[in-house]
């Protein structure tokens, strides 16, 4: 199996005639020593299985029981001869059998979907309106800017009466030529909008209408997004500006950005009881008024916790007893996102499994004293001194 290379080897024996008693059961054999080494190998395959080690394993399989860890008449690995051997080396570990037995359940855990809140600032300042200019869209942004810096900086303005804005005709030969040298993943469709003077027409009329707002709204740093909708709805009616749905979502992220000094973003106001653990948090509103709230989750700080399987307790209790012991003391204000379920049952956390193999029967082999380690350095500088001094005769 997995022939000329390096890959370990794991057997599986799936069975749906088990015996009563052997049901919910698994067997590991951990089988690694069982081999010799060839008379010649073939490529990376320089070990086989005797039958004797067939049978060993067959055997234990058969019997469906727990083997204690027992030494095998193997010999000892071959140590390489090459470069300078220790004087204190380890010991060879000797080479062992075992066998251990798990319910099923063991391996298995339901795989958490751990949600923090988003905290966002937000300013009408210069710098951030003037990414209105350009598409939101990443299949022309990078390239809109380049046209801008190269054609458009020095002859357009922003004046109502600029005749010039957007009209790229006069230099789609040389577009197209920077496009497919540096922007060659761009399509055809992507590279007309580009060259659509409705497109820059329509970048300038949002760009204008923010910079209108900002002379309502004024552009000090905001660290709390919550009361921004009520401001430039504000703003807009004021001024008489009407904001299409696409234009204010590319406004609202132009001048909003996450901040962990800020305050969280608050998603949607409850009727029902504040429950912290699954997201529900008890708080005021700006008149001082108790009220529950569902915050926005914050996609950068997501997070998963594998909680192992307990069969003898409910799935929300483990689920629970798991996140205050292991989450909440770490981070208070995170919660469980109840929405991840398992198709098969329905219950909170999606349910995976896996088998440590490795785990299960590592043997510790405890590192030399120190004391012969320092001394085996202290040998070893010597020698290089000594080498040294004689380069420089």
């Amino acid at each position: 199996m997995f022939y000329n290379t390096g890959i370990a080897t794991y057997v599986w024996v799936l069975s749906n005639k088990k015996r009563e008693e052997q049901k919910g059961q698994v067997l590991l054999i951990n089988g690694v020593n069982l081999y010799g080494k060839m008379r010649k190998s073939l490529g990376s395959k320089r070990n086989e299985m005797s039958e004797k080690d067939v049978a060993t394993i067959v055997r234990c399989f058969g019997n469906y029981e727990a083997v204690e860890r027992q030494a095998l008449d193997k010999p000892a690995e071959q140590k390489s001869n090459r470069g300078r051997q220790s004087a204190n080396a380890k010991e060879a570990v000797a080479k062992t059998f075992a066998a251990k037995l798990f319910a099923s359940h063991e391996f298995g855990y339901r795989r958490l979907t751990i949600e923090r809140p988003l905290r966002q600032s937000w300013q009408f300042s210069d710098e951030l309106l003037s990414e209105l200019r350009f598409s939101s869209s990443r299949a022309i942004n990078t390239a809109m800017k380049w046209v801008y810096a190269e054609y458009g900086e020095t002859y357009w303005s922003d004046e109502e009466d600029c005749e010039q804005y957007g009209q790229l005709i006069d230099y789609e030969t040389e577009i197209r030529v920077h496009i497919k040298a540096n922007l060659s993943a761009m399509k055809e469709k992507d590279i007309k909008d580009l060259l659509n003077e409705k497109t820059w027409l329509n970048q300038k009329a949002l760009l204008l209408k923010a910079r209108a707002l900002q002379g309502e709204i004024g552009n000090e740093q905001h660290d709390d997004v919550n009361p921004l909708d009520c401001v430039l709805k504000t703003a807009c009616k004021t001024l008489d500006i009407k904001l299409e749905t696409a234009e204010k979502k590319q406004l609202l992220s132009a001048i909003c950005w996450t901040n962990p000094e800020a305050e969280k973003v608050v998603k949607k106001v409850h009727k029902a009881e504040a429950d912290p653990v699954y997201g529900l948090f008890e708080t005021t509103d700006a008149k001082g008024k108790a009220q529950v709230v569902e915050y926005t989750p914050d996609s950068d700080l997501r997070d998963n916790e594998n909680v192992p399987l307990d069969p003898s307790r409910s799935v929300n209790e483990v689920n629970e007893a798991y996140f205050a012991k292991e989450v909440q003391p770490h981070v208070p204000d995170a919660w469980i996102d109840a929405s991840k379920r398992d198709d098969k049952d329905g219950d909170i956390g999606i349910v995976g499994y896996e088998i440590p193999f490795n785990r299960h029967f590592y043997e510790y082999v405890p590192p030399r004293d120190l004391s012969v380690i320092d001394a085996e350095l202290a040998e070893v500088s010597r020698e290089i001194m000594g080498l040294l001094g004689e380069v420089g005769v």
